[in-house]
C-alpha cells in the first residue's frame, strides 16, 4: 500500500494567490488591449474582485456547514506533494474555468473578460487572506478532501 500524499492548506493558499491575481491582470490588460473603454474596463475588474471577495467572506452557506470536528493526526509514514502539485490542485476548477471563460469572452466581450479577470484576481486576494488565518499544520489530502493535523 502507497504512503498517503498530502498537501499543506496554507502553501497552497501561498502559491495559488499571486498566480491569481497575475492572471487577473493579465486578462485585464488583454480586455482593454481588445478594445475595452478603460473606465469601463477598471470598472469591471474592480466591480468583478470586490463581489467575489466579498462574496467569499460573507457566504450564506456558512451558516449551514457543520464543522467536522478536530483534524485527523497525520499520519507518520504520509508524503507531502511537491509545491507545484499543491499550485496545480488548487486552481482546479475555479482558476482554469474562470480563466478559461474570460479568455473564451475576449473576442466578444472585452468588457466581460475584465469582469472575469477581477473574479480570478479577486480570488487570489480572498486566498492570501485565507492563507494568513490557515495553520500551518493542517494537511488535505486532495483526493479523500480529508483534513489532518501535523
Amino acid at each position: 500500500m502507497s504512503a498517503l500524499t498530502v498537501q499543506s492548506l496554507r502553501l497552497r493558499l501561498l502559491l495559488v494567490a499571486p498566480l491569481r491575481v497575475a492572471l487577473g491582470v493579465a486578462l485585464l490588460v488583454a480586455a482593454r488591449a481588445a478594445g475595452s473603454p478603460a473606465e469601463t474596463t477598471l470598472l469591471a475588474f474592480v466591480a468583478g474582485a470586490f463581489v467575489i471577495f466579498f462574496l467569499i467572506w460573507n457566504d450564506p452557506r456558512a451558516h449551514f456547514r457543520r464543522a467536522s470536528g478536530e483534524p485527523s493526526q497525520l499520519p507518520t509514514d504520509a508524503k507531502v506533494a511537491p509545491a507545484w502539485l499543491h499550485a496545480v490542485h488548487a486552481t482546479l476548477p475555479s482558476t482554469v474555468g474562470v480563466t478559461a471563460l474570460a479568455a473564451l469572452a475576449l473576442a466578444f466581450q472585452p468588457t466581460l473578460t475584465a469582469l472575469l479577470a477581477g473574479i480570478v484576481a479577486g480570488l487570489g486576494l480572498a486566498a492570501l487572506v485565507a492563507a494568513h488565518r490557515t495553520d500551518g499544520r493542517l494537511y488535505l489530502d486532495p483526493r479523500s478532501r480529508v483534513v489532518f493535523r501535523k
